[in-house]
């Protein structure tokens, strides 16, 4: 499981960032830029404008959700400032002029808002928020006015998909009004398995209220996620070990292999590592695999740029060689 945590709002008296020109937002950036890196307290946070950057360079930072889509594509005005660690990113001139992003792993969430909160604070100290006393921080969403806050989990829900209960939990979900989508955030699939769950808007609650109605929804989603497990292992075995088979099979002899299709198999694998019939890999090894085989990382390893044809042979050579060793139990 990870946790990013999502801070607020936008500069007073600016256009945001969707309908401004390029020389808004450029000085936005000039602006907002050198603030964000004196309140960010880490002497080797770094500062990039996304402007300057090269399409792998940015595929990279938007799989190591350190930027969304939106702001790969926003071009000159975009900015993104990052602690050493990547545990606290702000991108600036995305959908709002500030996003405050503080990732933490374990289901740390209060730690996470606590992060967030803190250099929020800091900022406030030398930027004017747009702010009105009804209705609270201004933001360019309707569904992130009041505190301006997104809080999101991400859980790996391959035991309910198996178990066939999957669609009911995100039905329950989307009914409580929580925001339920893939891998890769707003309008992203659900390759391998895993789901970001959000909270549903931010007018007339406070963060602690997110938080714990979250983290409530969240706990009993994971709960209902072991039971599936045990499920299998109780009345499907057969349906478990196939999964897991195919999918140790495929990655140990495929020659080509897309992104998605990685994701699949590395989660079918990471079930297995947890349950413990997957051996000779461990949880921390596949968690990386799945991001080295994301298309910016896997150029960046090669050191070049590579079409996606040539990307689907070099993913597949390279998980044929980390996961040889594997091997199945029952």
């Amino acid at each position: 499981l990870f946790e990013q945590m999502l801070g607020r709002g936008t500069r007073r008296g600016e256009r945001f960032p969707d309908w401004a020109t390029e020389r808004d937002r450029l000085r936005v950036l000039n602006r907002v830029g050198p603030a964000v890196m004196a309140a960010i307290d880490d002497p080797h946070a770094r500062f990039v404008g996304v402007g300057d950057l090269d399409d792998t360079t940015l595929d990279l930072l938007r799989e190591r959700y350190l930027i969304s889509a939106d702001l790969a594509e926003r071009g000159k005005g975009g900015g993104l400032v990052v602690s050493r660690d990547e545990q606290l990113a702000v991108m600036i001139n995305e959908e709002d002029h500030l996003r405050i992003q503080a990732i933490r792993a374990g289901l740390d969430l209060r730690r996470a808002w606590e992060a967030a909160d803190a250099l929020d604070t800091r900022l406030e100290a030398s930027l004017t928020y747009a702010y009105t006393p009804r209705l609270g921080y201004l933001t360019a969403c309707p569904s992130n006015v009041g505190t301006g806050m997104r809080a999101s989990v991400m859980v790996h829900l391959l035991g309910l998909r198996l178990a066939n209960d999957l669609d009911a939990v995100v039905r329950a979900l989307e009914r409580l009004r929580f925001a339920v989508r893939g891998i890769g955030g707003e309008g992203s699939d659900a390759a391998g398995h895993m789901f970001q769950i959000s909270n549903p808007g931010t007018l007339g609650q406070d963060e602690a209220s997110i938080l714990d109605g979250l983290l409530n929804v969240v706990g009993e989603v994971v709960r209902q996620e072991r039971l599936a497990r045990l499920r299998l292992l109780r009345d499907s075995p057969e349906v478990l070990f196939d999964c897991l088979a195919r999918a140790l099979a495929v990655v140990q002899h495929a020659r080509v292999m897309q992104t998605d299709e990685s994701l699949d198999y590395l989660s079918a694998l990471r079930l297995g590592v947890v349950l413990g019939f997957i051996r000779r890999a461990t949880l921390p090894e596949i968690d990386a695999w799945v991001l080295a085989t994301q298309p910016g990382h896997l150029q960046k390893r090669m050191g070049r740029v590579l079409e996606p044809e040539q990307r689907d042979i070099v993913r597949a050579s390279m998980l044929r060689d980390q996961l040889a060793g594997a091997i199945l139990r029952e």
